[in-house]
């Protein structure tokens, strides 16, 4: 058995910014722009929260230096709150506020879309967890062992 047959399996980031792991529907997308001549149209797209899981009214942002690496060498701007920033997932007036946005032609990077949310997802939802437990603990020690709990390779 070779050495690549008895890796972990997980994705390399080769795969990953190759589109090797977003949804298929952005791989098609990406097909019928280029098929209809759309695919240099410049878009801006917004990545907000609809609600934050157990009701909390807020989170923490996390896996923005990952996704500034997604992100190099493609042909867009990329925009974000600073890593480790409390966020909300909407204004006072109900209005859904954006955390990170990307400006540039779709085609360009919406085979990117999925591992960059995977990336904000996982790493914003542990920080938030993290956060919370620290503020419920107040002055006490904190002891944890979330490496057991993780894939060892994003531990």
């Amino acid at each position: 058995m070779n050495t690549r047959e008895r890796r972990p399996l997980i994705a390399g980031f080769d795969e990953i910014k190759t589109g090797k792991t977003t949804d298929i529907y952005f791989v098609r997308t990406k097909q019928v722009l280029k098929a209809k001549g759309l695919d240099k149209i410049r878009v801006v797209a917004e990545t907000t929260t609809g609600a934050i899981p157990g009701g909390y009214p807020w989170g923490v942002l996390c896996g923005v230096n990952d996704v500034a690496r997604l992100f190099e060498d493609t042909p867009v701007d990329v925009y974000s709150m600073p890593e480790g920033s409390v966020f909300f997932p909407s204004d006072i007036h109900g209005v859904r506020e954006p955390v990170l946005y990307v400006e540039g032609a779709y085609a360009d990077f919406c085979e990117l879309e999925t591992p960059m949310l995977g990336l904000i997802c996982q790493s914003s939802g542990v920080a938030t967890r993290a956060a919370r437990v620290r503020l419920a603990a107040g002055e006490k020690t904190l002891i944890a062992f979330g490496a057991r709990r993780m894939h060892p390779a994003i531990s």
